[in-house]
C-alpha cells in the first residue's frame, strides 16, 4: 500500500473551492464562521480508540453532517413510531408496508406546522452499502444509503418533511424499500433493524402552518409492493399521468434522481470515443460524465436537473466513509422544476403526462444501466379556475456540449475535457385568483469535466464542476431561486489491484453550496455549505475469483455551515480517521438540535483502522 498512499500524496491541498453561481455575499459569511470556529468551551475531550476489531458494547456512531430541521419550541408536539422492521434475509425486493394513519393526539391532521422523520437503523456484522427510499402513498419522501457496518453501530437521521403535509394529513400506505442480501457464501450477515418515528408539531399563533402545498401528485411507477422510483437504463425514461384540477394555481415539480451500477460513478465515466484507449481489463465504463435529468409535460422539455454527485459508503474506497460519509449519503436532495407556465395546458381536464428522464452521452441509449428517477407534483388550488397562455419558449432540445482529448506516445497518458452549458426560458400570462401575472422560470447552468487517465487507464484524476442558477418570478418577483455550486476532484489509483495481497486507494475533495429559496419547502432562503476532504486505502486477500478487503485506513473531515434568512445558524468542523472521531466542533443557534457525537467516541489520532484476520478455512469478509 506504500505506493498508493505515495500518489495520494500528490493530490492533497491542490483542490480550491470555487464560489460558482451562489453570489460571494451569500456564501462568504460562512466561509467566515467557519474559520472563526466553534467556542472554546464546546471542544470535545478525547477516550479510548474504538475501531472494527475493539471489544466494545457501545455502538460507532455512522452520521452524515445535515442541517437540523426548523421547527416552533413554543408549542405542543407529539412523536409516534410509524415503522419498526428487520430487513436481512429475502428482504431483496420485498419492502416493508404499513398502513399509515394521521396520530389523532397531534392537533388537526394538516395543520401542523412542521413535520420531522427520525430513521434509527442498527447493523452489527459485514454488508455493503445498501440504498433505501421511503414512500407515501406512492410519493417518494426520503432516500438514502446505508452504512457499512462495523461489529456494532448505529444511523440516525433526522429529515424535515412539512413540505408533504397534505400526505401525512390523509390516510395511506408507507412503503420503505431496503433491498438487502444476507449470503455466507459472500461473508454477508449484516441486518439492518430499521426504527422510524415522525413528530408533529401543532401550529400556534406565532408559529401557523406554512403555506404548502394543497395537493401532492406521484410521478412514480406506482407499484403496489416494489420500490416506487422509476428505474431508467434507456432515453426514454417514465412516465406518470396525473389529472390536475382546473383551479390550480401554481405547480412545482420536485425530483430525486441518483445512479446505480453502471451510473453510479457517472462523473468518472469515460467518453465513448476515448475508450478504445484503454485494455478492457481497467474496467473503464463509457457513455462520458455529463448527465441531464430532463422533465417533460405532454412530450416538451419543461426543465431540467444538473445532480449533486452523492457518493455512498462503499463508494470509490469504503474506508473513507466510516463513520463519516458524504454529504447526501442518508439523505440525497433534491431539485424543483416549476411548472407554474404549463399550467394553461395543465388544467383543461384532461389527462396529462409527466415524463422524466437522464440523458448522457452515449449513443442508443445516451446512458448505461441505470438511473433511480422520481417525483411529485406539488399544487396550490384556489377559488377560481385558472387560464392564460404560453408566451415564451426558448428550450432546446439537449444541452450544447462538447468533448475534446488527446494521448501521449502509447496512450501513456490519456486525457478529456467535456464542457456543457444550457438556457431555458419559460413565460405565461396566467389568469387565476390573483389577477393577470406573468410567470416565469428560467434555468441557467454551466458544466465542466477533466479526466487524466495514466498506468492504462487504472490511475484516473477527474475534475467536475456543476453549477447554475434556477429562478423562477411572478410579475417580477422572485417565488423560487435555487443557485448551486457542486465542485468534485477524485483521484484513484488500482494499480496494485491485481497483485497478490494487493489494494486500492482514492483520494476525494467535494464541495456543496447552495442558496435555496422554494415554494415547495415554503420557508425564506437558505444556505448550506459543505466542504469535504477524503482519503483512503484498502488492502485485498489473495483469493480466487471474489476477493475481499483486509485491511485499510481512511481519513475524512468536513466543514459544514447552514444559515436561514430567519437567522438560524448551524455550524460544524468534523473529522473521523480509521473507523474513530477525531474531533467534532459544533455551534451555532441549532446546535442542540444535533449536538456533537458524544465525547467517549472521540480519538484524536483516530483508530487503528480497518482489519479482518484470515482465520482457517476463511479468506476475509
Amino acid at each position: 500500500m506504500r505506493h498508493i498512499g505515495t500518489l495520494l500524496g500528490l493530490l492533497l491541498g491542490s483542490v480550491k473551492i470555487a464560489h460558482g453561481q451562489p453570489r460571494p455575499g451569500e456564501i462568504d459569511p460562512l466561509y467566515s464562521a467557519l474559520s472563526a470556529g466553534a467556542p472554546s468551551h464546546q471542544v470535545i475531550e478525547p477516550r479510548v480508540p474504538l475501531s472494527t476489531d475493539d471489544h466494545t458494547v457501545s455502538p460507532l456512531i455512522d452520521l452524515q453532517v445535515y442541517a437540523p430541521p426548523v421547527v416552533p419550541t413554543d408549542g405542543a408536539k407529539c412523536t409516534v413510531e410509524l415503522l419498526k422492521h428487520d430487513f436481512g434475509d429475502g428482504s431483496y425486493g420485498t419492502p416493508a408496508i404499513v398502513q399509515y394513519q394521521p396520530p389523532p393526539s397531534c392537533g388537526s391532521p394538516g395543520s401542523w406546522t412542521a413535520i420531522t422523520l427520525n430513521l434509527t437503523v442498527f447493523s452489527n456484522g459485514t454488508q455493503y452499502d445498501r440504498l433505501s427510499s421511503l414512500y407515501l402513498s406512492h410519493v417518494e419522501i426520503w432516500r438514502h444509503s446505508s452504512a457499512e457496518p462495523t461489529k456494532t453501530g448505529t444511523v440516525w437521521t433526522v429529515k424535515d418533511v412539512t413540505h408533504y403535509g397534505a400526505l401525512f394529513a390523509a390516510p395511506g400506505q408507507l412503503l420503505m424499500d431496503f433491498s438487502n442480501i444476507i449470503s455466507t457464501d459472500l461473508g454477508l450477515d449484516g441486518v439492518f433493524h430499521v426504527t422510524l418515528t415522525g413528530t408533529f408539531f401543532a401550529s400556534t399563533r406565532r408559529t401557523p402552518k406554512p403555506a404548502i402545498s394543497d395537493l401532492i401528485l406521484p410521478i412514480t411507477d406506482l407499484l403496489a409492493n416494489q420500490a416506487n422510483y422509476f428505474t431508467i437504463a434507456d432515453d426514454i425514461g417514465g412516465s406518470a399521468n396525473v389529472s390536475v384540477p382546473r383551479n390550480a394555481q401554481r405547480a412545482v415539480l420536485e425530483i430525486y434522481a441518483s445512479g446505480n451500477s453502471g451510473e453510479e460513478f457517472w462523473y468518472l465515466n469515460t467518453p465513448d470515443a476515448f475508450l478504445s484507449y484503454f485494455p478492457e481489463s481497467a474496467g473503464l465504463i463509457g457513455k462520458g460524465p455529463f448527465r441531464e435529468v430532463q422533465a417533460l409535460v405532454d412530450g416538451r422539455l419543461a426543465g431540467v436537473v444538473w445532480p449533486h454527485a452523492v457518493i455512498y459508503t462503499g463508494g470509490i474506497t469504503p474506508t473513507n466513509w466510516r463513520p463519516l460519509t458524504a454529504y447526501g449519503t442518508y439523505d440525497q436532495p433534491t431539485y424543483f422544476v416549476d411548472v407554474t407556465p404549463f399550467l394553461p395546458l395543465l388544467t383543461d381536464g384532461a389527462e396529462h403526462t409527466i415524463t422524466l428522464r437522464v440523458r448522457g452521452q452515449g449513443q442508443s441509449p445516451t446512458i448505461n444501466s441505470n438511473w433511480f428517477v422520481s417525483g411529485s407534483l406539488h399544487l396550490w388550488l384556489g377559488k377560481s379556475n385558472i387560464s392564460g397562455k404560453v408566451t415564451q419558449y426558448q428550450v432546446p432540445a439537449d444541452a450544447h456540449s462538447g468533448t475534446v482529448g488527446g494521448a501521449s506516445q502509447g496512450n501513456a497518458t490519456v486525457w478529456t475535457s467535456v464542457t456543457a452549458d444550457r438556457s431555458i426560458v419559460v413565460e405565461s400570462v396566467l389568469h387565476g385568483d390573483r389577477g393577470q401575472e406573468v410567470v416565469r422560470f428560467e434555468q441557467h447552468l454551466r458544466y465542466s469535466n477533466e479526466q487524466r487517465y495514466e498506468g492504462e487507464g487504472l490511475v484516473q484524476r477527474g475534475t467536475q464542476l456543476t453549477e447554475g442558477t434556477t429562478t423562477s418570478t411572478v410579475n417580477g418577483m422572485t417565488v423560487l431561486r435555487d443557485a448551486f455550486s457542486f465542485p468534485l476532484s477524485v483521484f484513484s489509483n488500482y494499480t496494485l489491484y491485481d497483485v497478490q495481497f494487493g489494494g486500492y486507494g482514492s483520494a476525494i475533495n467535494q464541495t456543496y453550496s447552495r442558496v435555496l429559496q422554494s415554494p415547495v419547502l415554503a420557508h425564506g432562503t437558505r444556505t448550506i455549505l459543505s466542504i469535504q476532504h477524503a482519503q483512503g486505502s484498502v488492502g485485498m486477500d489473495d483469493a480466487p475469483g471474489l476477493r475481499h478487503a483486509i485491511n485499510g485506513t481512511g481519513a475524512t473531515d468536513q466543514q459544514f455551515a447552514f444559515t436561514t434568512d430567519g437567522g438560524e445558524t448551524y455550524f460544524r468542523r468534523i473529522a473521523a480517521k480509521n473507523d474513530a472521531w477525531v474531533r467534532d466542533e459544533v455551534w451555532g443557534t441549532l446546535r442542540d438540535a444535533e449536538p456533537p457525537v458524544p465525547k467517549e467516541q472521540i480519538v484524536p489520532g483516530g483508530g487503528p483502522g480497518f482489519r479482518r484476520s484470515l482465520g482457517t478455512g476463511r479468506r476475509g469478509e
